[in-house]
Order: structure tokens, then sequence, then C-alpha cells
């Protein structure tokens, strides 16, 4: 934190420039990573088997509570985004109530490492995730064509984990990993298309 002791009038708008200047349009959810931890990289950025893989260790990667940066049309100055996160649960037609949720998403990431989709004409929505022990680990595996699917609890009608939205994504240069937010079970939906 910081604090201002603000005596003028110019003062005041120095201090509300500074703080301006580290306001960052956002949205915070919860990422929890869902199932092992994924098999270790070696130095060669192959999988290697020989290192063993401890999944019941906690590390400061399987839980981040962090923002994921909404940028701005440039042209119009407000965010656009075409796909929803997925709500925690399958909309019941006879409840006349909709069950409370948390203010922040929580967002499943399952590490086994699968293609990235996109096709053409089919919009996606890609945020940048705010730099957390997730985005350092993620980059630190110099995997950029591969993708890690992400899930809300509950999202699904059978199955407890529900279907993927989208995916997390190291950028191709490994400076930043990525959001990509898809239609709801896309896995499914793009071969259609």
């Amino acid at each position: 934190g910081r604090s201002y002791c603000v005596r003028t009038q110019r003062m005041l708008n120095q201090c509300l420039e500074s703080l301006v200047q580290k306001v960052q349009s956002g949205v915070v959810i919860n990422f929890e990573k869902s199932g092992p931890d994924p098999a270790p990289i070696g130095e060669d950025g192959l999988v290697d088997s020989s290192r063993p893989i401890n999944s019941f260790a906690s590390q400061p990667w399987h839980s981040c509570h962090k923002l994921i940066y909404v940028r701005p049309n440039p042209k119009t100055g407000v965010p656009v985004g075409h796909w929803p996160i997925p709500e925690s649960f399958w909309p019941d037609q006879n409840s006349p109530t909709l069950p409370p949720r948390t203010a922040h998403p929580v967002v499943r990431f399952s590490c086994v490492d699968c293609e990235p989709m996109v096709i053409d004409k089919l919009p996606f929505d890609k945020y940048e995730l705010e730099p957390s022990p997730l985005t350092q680990y993620i980059l630190e595996r110099k995997s950029p064509h591969t993708c890690w699917q992400v899930f809300v609890s509950g999202s699904g009608k059978y199955s407890e984990l529900g279907h993927p939205f989208g995916y997390l994504k190291a950028s191709t240069t490994l400076t930043c990993v990525n959001l990509f937010v898809m239609p709801y079970n896309y896995p499914v939906l793009l071969p259609l298309l």
C-alpha cells in the first residue's frame, strides 16, 4: 500500500494521476489445479520421465487468486468479450432463484498438455494473466505450442468438473501466459463447425 499527504490542489492532481497509472482493468479469478501435476520438463524441453512427480505436495502455483487483464477496445474504450466464464451450476427451470456464487470465479486447470484450438471466423477471447507463481511455472516449462484446459466445477449436467471452456497457454515469445475463453465444450463444438 501507499499513503499520500495532500496539502494543495496541485498535489491532489499529482496523487490522483499517480493512482490512475497504477489501476489495471481486469477481473480477479481463483485458479485451482485439478488432477495430477504435469510430467517434469528436462533441459531440452522434452518430458523428463526420470524425475519423480510429486502431485501431493502443495505448490504455490496450484492455487492462485489473480487478475486477468481485460483490455478495452482501443477505438471505443469499452472492453469486448464474446464468451462468458461458465456458471458453477447447471440451470434448473423449476428453481425460482439462482444459487449463490462467489464474487471471483473458481477456474480449475488440468495439467494435461493439449493442442490449442482456434478456427477461422469463430471469435475467442484472450486475456493476459497477472504475473504469479502459476504464470512463472507455465513459462518455465517453455512449451508455447501446448495448452492446459480450464473448467468450472459443476458447470456440466453429468460431470463434476464440467466441460472445458478454454485454456491457459504461454505466449509464443514466452513473455506472458494467456487465458483463452472459447465456447463451452469447444473441443466437441469446433470440429463440428
